[in-house]
């Protein structure tokens, strides 16, 4: 009887804060990000020169793996929370997770390699946001195509 009444009681419970961050983290991947990211987000990855903040314009670091050699809405991740940790606050978190990328070119190539992913969440109006995000691929320990 006490197990039937935890699984009723946990199912009408709310989603903790980790439950809804792995499950952000899972539309992430899924390609569904609209409203994800907060105004004045911070956005680095290898495949840029330098952060970008907001709405700032990414200088791409030229090679052939850039983001512009990507056919448009191809890149998929497959992302791997390895420490989600919630501020004492319930307002922040941040979260590192392994990732692999993939995508293909415009050339008709796939690119596939594994990231370390960084982000820092932040609630706004209930709802948590990425406030920050780094990746950083790790090409020297795979083959890319």
């Amino acid at each position: 009887m006490t197990a039937i009444l935890s699984t009723l009681f946990n199912a009408q419970s709310p989603p903790t804060d980790e439950q809804q961050i792995r499950a952000l983290i899972s539309n992430y991947d899924a390609g569904q990000t609209e409203g994800m990211w907060t105004k004045d987000r911070i956005f680095w990855s290898g495949a840029i020169k330098r952060p970008v903040i907001g709405s700032q314009q990414a200088e791409e670091v030229p090679s052939d793996r850039a983001p512009s050699a990507r056919k448009p809405r191809s890149q998929r991740n497959h992302t791997t929370p390895d420490r989600i940790e919630i501020a004492k606050s319930g307002d922040m978190a941040y979260e590192f997770s392994n990732s692999e990328l993939s995508s293909e070119l415009k050339d008709g190539q796939k690119e596939r390699f594994p990231t370390s992913v960084l982000r820092v969440w932040k609630k706004e109006a209930g709802e948590w946001k990425i406030a920050a995000m780094f990746a950083r691929p790790h090409y020297q320990d795979s083959p890319v195509r």
